[in-house]
């Protein structure tokens, strides 16, 4: 499986998975004003974050669905992240609680590993919990300083299997959220 280079390309990433579309659990839609201040808090790589994070889809709300709805996203909300940097500590609370899932919002992009590197060692974890229905999608939209595709391509990077890929990217979201989304 070739990760998806541009967010043109996610389409046909999901069709050569066979999903219907993406279903991600981690994005954000605030009120306007809200969110032109969390935007401005960014531009300045605001005091808590240290590094430079240009917001890179900074449109209003009918064109961010308009984007998420072209790259086959069919299902988005919002959720917590997978407990970065503590992922071991996360994993586990996961692994022994049946309602604790965690999602990918981020993690395993060339941008936050510099920033807290998913340890080599959870991914075998990682891929049990997630062909378990307890990893989910996530990619903070639009408050990305990357392409959104690139939170794909980190994923398939992982190595951990298609079978893996559809669970994490629709098959989980679908089953906790309920109903049989059609693309």
């Amino acid at each position: 499986m070739l990760p998806p280079e541009e967010d043109a390309d996610i389409p046909v990433f999901c069709r050569a998975l066979g999903v219907p579309g993406l279903a991600d659990i981690h994005t954000h839609f605030l009120p306007p004003r809200m969110l032109r201040r969390v935007w401005e808090y960014f531009d300045q790589s605001g005091p808590l974050v240290g590094v430079s994070w240009p917001i890179r889809y900074k449109w209003d709300d009918g064109e961010r669905v308009a984007h998420l709805r072209s790259m086959g996203v069919r299902m988005f909300s919002a959720q917590a992240y997978a407990g970065a940097p503590d992922y071991d500590a996360f994993l586990r609370l996961a692994a022994d609680h049946e309602r604790v899932a965690l999602d990918t919002t981020m993690i395993f992009t060339d941008f936050f590993d510099k920033l807290a590197p998913f340890p080599a060692a959870a991914l075998p974890l990682a891929r049990d919990l997630g062909l378990a229905g307890k990893v989910l999608l996530g990619s903070d939209f639009p408050n990305i300083p990357y392409p959104y595709a690139r939170q794909i391509g980190g994923l398939v990077r992982l190595s951990l299997g298609d079978a893996w890929l559809r669970a994490v990217c629709w098959e989980n979201p679908v089953a906790l959220f309920g109903g049989e989304l059609q693309g």
